[in-house]
């Protein structure tokens, strides 16, 4: 009788247990769900000390920002140019790629969570939300009105009021593309790439390149 009754104690606890953890799961879905997509990839990049950020409009037009412990670094590649910022510290590095020179300054003058700093821009907007077909698959977007930090384009001409910025998400809630629309019908595309491993050479400068 004891042995019987010892064996219910055990299934009651395991019932017990097993609803538990389904309610727990069930509350943190819904905390997850009332977090709109950009914020949870805001707080999981945030959160990180390393990663590999890149925007890319095509190949001659990109921009990369990697971080690394204290290291930041802002490349930017266009038709016409090249150049690197590297942030370390209290001090600044400045490479012009085309012409093989760099400056260094003894100061900090570009915030080192830059990255962050666009996307925190936008978050405490208000958004809408819809799909759409980008080069040829469907993803979820959510849409905020403003924002230039993800634009090429010259900003002297654009009325300002008619930005709008639209953050592409896959099913597992990757980033994978930007799109900045503004006037009528233009818009900008960028494919959004990330990595959690970042070499150390890129915040190298070549030992070619003369100081100024």
């Amino acid at each position: 009788m004891k042995k019987k009754r010892r064996i219910l104690i055990g299934i009651i606890l395991l019932v017990v247990i097993v609803v538990g953890i389904i309610i727990i799961s069930s509350i943190k879905s819904k905390q997850d769900e009332q977090k709109h997509r950009l914020q949870i990839f805001y707080d999981n990049i945030s959160g990180k000390d390393t990663y590999l950020f890149t925007a890319r409009q095509n190949d001659q037009n990109k921009t990369i920002i990697g971080k690394k412990g204290d290291k930041t670094v802002i490349d930017n590649y266009s038709t016409d140019s090249h150049t690197t910022t590297i942030v370390e510290n209290e001090k600044t590095t400045y490479i012009l790629h085309d012409r093989k020179e760099y400056y260094i300054y003894n100061q900090n003058n570009i915030e080192q969570n830059i990255l962050t700093e666009w996307f925190q821009e936008v978050l405490n907007k208000e958004y809408t939300t819809g799909e759409e077909k980008v080069n040829g698959k469907k993803y979820s977007y959510e849409e905020y009105p403003g924002s230039t930090m993800f634009m090429k384009s010259n900003m002297l001409d654009i009325d300002e009021a008619t930005i709008k910025t639209r953050f592409y998400f896959d099913k597992k809630d990757n980033l994978v593309y930007i799109k900045t629309l503004y006037g009528d019908n233009n818009e900008e595309l960028l494919k959004i790439e990330i990595s959690n491993e970042v070499d150390d050479s890129i915040f190298g400068i070549p030992s070619d390149y003369a100081e100024n």
